[in-house]
């Protein structure tokens, strides 16, 4: 199965601690018809459809994920977020059938905070705290 990920799973060795994968075929995405903010009280995003959404949100696709990696992702990822099929368009190519973690629609107001995320903003503000966090004991 494919996979589109766009917040903390784009820091590589974060995606390689969650997934126990290295070497999986991946290609540089977007994914129109989607927003993407912070969650509430929190330093990661979430992702809804947005009949509003002003750009694509930036991504990443890995291909040919395993199931046991699928399953660390299920793990990972918060019990708000649905894994669904979206179509991501792959960067110099056409859109490719993925799977991603979404927060409902119904439930965006209220799970995620109006400001928007950025991977940037992420890696220079938060990367060593939230790694620190979540990977060591």
């Amino acid at each position: 199965m494919n996979v589109f990920v766009y917040g903390t799973l784009l820091v590589p060795k974060i995606w390689e601690e969650v997934t126990r994968t290295k070497d999986l075929v991946s290609q540089s995405a977007s994914l129109s018809g989607f927003e993407i903010r912070c969650v509430r009280d929190a330093v990661y995003p979430g992702i809804f459809a947005s009949p509003a959404a002003q750009a694509p949100v930036p991504g990443r696709v890995f291909f040919e994920v395993p199931e046991e990696a699928l399953r660390r992702l299920d793990a990972y990822e918060d019990d708000f977020y649905l894994r669904e099929e979206v179509l991501p368009v792959i960067d110099g190519g056409g859109q490719v059938a993925a799977h991603a973690y979404l927060v409902p629609t119904e439930m965006a107001d209220t799970i995620l905070s109006p400001h928007g995320w950025s991977l940037e903003w992420f890696e220079e503000n938060c990367l060593g705290e939230f790694w620190k966090r979540i990977f060591t004991t």
